[in-house]
C-alpha cells in the first residue's frame, strides 16, 4: 500500500516543471483536455525540470531537439519567458533542454520513464518562432531554417568542445598531440551527431524506408541548396 501511495505521489503534476506553468484549468467532464501551448524563439531554450526521469518525444521530427541534463548543470543562454542572456541551474533531479531547430509547431509527448500507462501521458504544444536579430548594418536577418539552426548548434558545440580540450590540456589530463587529436575527434563527431541528427530524422520521416524514391529525396533536399539563395530567388 505504501508503495502504491509513493508511486501516485511521484506522478503528480507538480513533479514536472515547465517554463511559466499556466494556472490549472477547471475540470471538464467527458471532454478531452487540450494540451498547453507555449511560444519561444530559435535562439531561446525551453527548460523542463522533473523530480522523476521522463521520456520526451517530439512530433513532427525536425522542429524540436530534446537534450537531457542532470541536477546541478548550469546553462547560460536565452530562455523561454526570460529577458536576454541569463544563467539558470537545473535544480531538480532531471532536466530536459528543448531547442527549436526551425520555425514551426510541434508537440511534446511526455511519459514517466518505464511507464506504459497512457493515463500518465502529458502533452505540450510548442510554437517555435524565428529569432529576431538585427546585425550591425541594421538590416534584419531572414528567418533561420532547420539547416541554419543545425550549423549554429554545431558551431556552438564545436566551440564548447575546444574549450573543454583546452581545460584538459591545462590540467595535465592530456599530455600529447596525438591524445589531443584523438579526444577532439570523438568530441567533434559527437557535436556533428547532436547537431545534424534532427535533420536525418526529419528526412527519414519524409522519404526514408520503403517509401523512398529519387524524386522525393531530390525534392526534399533541394531546399538545402536553395536556402542560401533565398534572397536572390525572391528578387527574380
Amino acid at each position: 500500500m505504501r508503495a502504491i501511495l509513493l508511486l501516485l505521489t511521484m506522478l503528480q503534476d507538480g513533479t514536472i516543471e515547465f517554463p511559466e506553468p499556466p494556472a490549472p484549468s477547471p475540470v471538464i467532464h467527458d471532454t478531452q483536455p487540450q494540451p498547453s501551448v507555449d511560444t519561444f524563439a530559435t535562439d531561446q531554450l525551453y527548460l523542463i525540470q522533473s523530480d522523476i526521469a521522463l521520456v520526451i518525444l517530439a512530433s513532427p521530427a525536425g522542429v524540436l531537439q530534446v537534450t537531457p541534463t542532470k541536477q546541478g548543470a548550469v546553462i547560460f543562454s536565452r530562455f523561454a519567458g526570460g529577458k536576454g542572456l541569463e544563467e539558470r541551474a537545473v535544480s531538480r533531479a532531471h532536466g530536459y533542454v528543448v531547442r527549436g531547430l526551425a520555425a514551426g509547431t510541434a508537440e511534446l509527448l511526455i511519459l514517466p520513464a518505464g511507464s506504459a500507462d497512457l493515463t500518465d501521458l502529458r502533452r505540450r504544444i510548442l510554437n517555435v518562432t524565428a529569432a529576431e536579430t538585427t546585425p550591425p548594418d541594421g538590416r534584419p536577418q531572414p528567418p533561420a531554417d532547420d539547416v541554419a539552426a543545425a550549423f549554429r548548434q554545431y558551431e556552438k558545440s564545436w566551440r564548447a568542445a575546444q574549450g573543454e580540450l583546452a581545460d584538459r590540456l591545462e590540467s595535465g589530463e592530456i599530455t600529447s598531440e596525438k591524445a589531443a587529436a584523438d579526444w577532439f575527434s570523438v568530441a567533434g563527431q559527437e557535436a556533428r551527431k547532436q547537431a545534424f541528427l534532427p535533420l536525418l530524422r526529419a528526412e527519414s520521416v519524409v522519404f526514408g524506408g520503403e517509401g523512398w524514391t529519387a524524386e522525393k529525396h531530390a525534392r526534399y533536399v533541394r531546399r538545402y541548396a536553395d536556402g542560401g539563395n533565398r534572397k536572390s530567388a525572391q528578387a527574380q
